[in-house]
């Protein structure tokens, strides 16, 4: 009977300590949104819980039996009511018992958005993931990040949703292979050549566009090249050149390329606890398609994203 109670009481501290030590774990995923809400109390943004929780912050919610928590905070800036964050963790076990914490963040006004894990996330995602899984073959990549990786953490079971999701036009970070897990560019990091080829590609015509990708500069008919010299000489300031124009147009006729290959811009991927990594279950369909570059450039939300971050925040 001794025995008996010994080995229950045993199993019950087991299970009780295993369920601290993920709470802890999980809790260290979000830690940074949590934080920052607790710091933006301290500093005296507001005056008690009840009043942040008021603006739907400061709220912390675990389930440890489906391995899963989700936080709101606010960040450490000024207006603070204005800089909201949120984070979503899940742990996934493997055939050896150990955890894989798996984690999506947010935060708005600053546009820092990530999809990480408490290991390597090229440790944990598929085997020879990237870019390419997305097209279905190699594809040339821009000489700039253009595509943004984000996890859908699952509150229950071990499938998750991954999106796949065009950076806006002057927010990729600088790096070379096309996909990135990290977002961390501000809207005020916009360099001069960029807005100034927004500005030139909203006024020409999508044979103009071509050309200024494929670097023939010589070939624009004189009135659509009229736009690209008036447009430099009267906003750039001095720090933009033709050359910063025709470099950006060609990274961006790219990057429509790839999306214009792209099989899909969804994924459902499944744990696997004997390899400890993901693998991919099923593709969602392919995106709407775009007719021409200009179509593409246009439809960017690139200039919808400033306007609603200058708004916000």
């Amino acid at each position: 009977m001794f025995l008996k109670s010994f080995i229950l009481a045993f199993f019950a501290f087991a299970s009780f300590v295993c369920a601290q030590t993920m709470k802890e774990s999980l809790f260290n995923m979000v830690s940074n949104c949590y934080n920052a809400w607790e710091k933006a109390k301290a500093e005296g943004w507001a005056s008690d819980d009840a009043e942040l929780k008021d603006f739907g912050y400061g709220d912390i919610t675990y389930d440890i039996p489906n391995g899963y928590v989700e936080t709101s905070g606010i960040t450490d800036a000024d207006p603070p009511f204005m800089n909201e964050c949120k984070a979503k963790a899940a742990a996934f076990k493997d055939a050896k018992g150990k955890y894989t914490y798996v984690k999506y963040e947010l935060y708005y006004c600053r546009y820092y958005e990530e999809s990480t894990a408490s290991r390597d996330i090229k440790d944990v995602m598929p085997e020879g993931f990237g870019l390419d899984s997305f097209v279905g073959h190699h594809v040339e990549k821009p000489s700039t990040v253009s595509f943004l990786l984000t996890f859908d953490i699952p509150k229950i079971g071990t499938e998750m949703d991954i999106h796949l999701k065009i950076l806006p036009f002057g927010l990729a970070p600088n790096d070379v292979n096309g996909l990135t897990y990290k977002q961390t560019r501000k809207v005020s990091e916009f360099e001069e050549p960029l807005l100034r080829f927004r500005e030139i590609a909203a006024h020409v015509d999508n044979a103009t566009l071509l050309l200024a990708a494929e670097g023939k500069y010589d070939k624009i008919p004189p009135q659509q090249k009229q736009i690209f010299d008036n447009t430099i000489k009267k906003f750039g300031n001095g720090k933009v050149s033709t050359k910063d124009i025709l470099l950006i147009a060609n990274d961006l006729k790219k990057m429509y390329d790839i999306y214009s290959s792209l099989e899909c811009v969804q994924m459902t991927l499944k744990w696997n606890k004997q390899t400890a990594r993901f693998e991919i279950k099923s593709k969602g369909p392919k995106p709407p398609a775009y007719s021409t570059f200009k179509d593409f450039l246009d439809a960017d939300n690139g200039k919808a994203f400033v306007e609603y971050v200058g708004f916000r925040c």
